[in-house]
């Protein structure tokens, strides 16, 4: 797609200088782990770029007279039963037209209602230094709050079932946040993780009831979201008792899955994720 050179940001070092301002929020240790991590997306814009609320069609009423912006998608070929809920998080540009594109996909394959938030209430960006700004500073809770709001929406949306079964699939930012929003609230809805950093906590990940599914590249260079990182999250939800398929593709790195084209044209690993995360979904939604 072309060469990243976005002013002022054209190497992991100047990523770091780039951050340097934010230490009095983050520690630095942090700030200079996310920019290396960053650095990996110099080269990958967002595959569509386009304003946030040409992206939404659906406006999620939430606490405070706020509204969500959301792109939800039904199957283009409704199913003969209720609908299930699928939840796409977005990684750390924002919603973007990638998102949406797979969330439609998702929807056609899977036969659910599926839900791509706008997690961070506005915004949405392709330059990276801003990009790791606005996910140091959303916090969980502020993320459990909009997504708790939008499962309300779901539930009273055409279609879907009483007691709908709930999944929570998120990519980077938004699979670690998935993770983060299932142990604390929905322990009952299927996560599935792409690349996100996941919750190694014993004790928080046996409070999930649903099954959980993680997809991580061998050759990512985040120490969070590394092959050692996806060893540790399958060891951590086997010592918890929860079911679970975490997978770590050979040849590939952080972000591998960018976009329905790679699926279309059955690029590997790519379909091979794919097949992993519909598989374990559909199951989960079939009961």
């Amino acid at each position: 797609r072309g060469c990243r050179e976005e002013a002022g940001v054209r190497s992991p070092l100047m990523l770091i200088i780039a951050l340097l301002p934010l230490a009095r929020s983050i520690a630095l240790p942090a700030a200079v782990s996310r920019a290396v991590w960053a650095s990996h997306h110099l080269f990958e814009r967002p595959l569509q770029s386009a304003v946030l609320e040409d992206l939404a069609n659906v406006k999620v009423p939430a606490e405070e007279d706020r509204e969500i912006l959301a792109f939800a998608a039904r199957p283009k070929v409704p199913p003969g039963g209720a609908l299930p809920v699928l939840l796409v998080l977005h990684e750390f540009w924002g919603l973007s037209g990638s998102i949406v594109d797979k969330a439609q996909g998702l929807a056609d394959e899977l036969g659910c209602l599926c839900i791509a938030p706008d997690c961070f209430r506005g915004e949405t960006t392709d330059f990276v230094p801003k990009a790791i700004w606005l996910a140091l500073s959303t916090p969980q809770q502020r993320v459990n709050a909009d997504l708790a709001a939008v499962l309300r929406w779901a539930a009273s949306q055409d279609g879907v079932a009483e007691n709908f079964p709930v999944g929570v699939l998120g990519f980077c930012f938004g699979g670690g946040k998935a993770i983060g929003f299932t142990t604390t609230m929905r322990p009952d809805a299927a996560t599935v993780v792409f690349y996100g950093e996941p919750v190694l906590k014993v004790e928080a990940l046996a409070a999930l009831s649903a099954p959980v599914c993680g997809i991580y590249g061998a050759e990512d260079p985040q120490p969070t979201t590394n092959r050692a990182a996806a060893a540790r999250f399958r060891s951590a939800l086997a010592e918890a008792g929860v079911e679970h398929d975490v997978t770590c593709y050979e040849g590939v790195g952080h972000a591998f899955w960018k976009d329905m084209g790679q699926i279309e044209r059955r690029e590997t690993p790519q379909i091979a994720a794919w097949r992993q995360s519909t598989t374990f979904l559909r199951t989960f939604f079939d009961g």
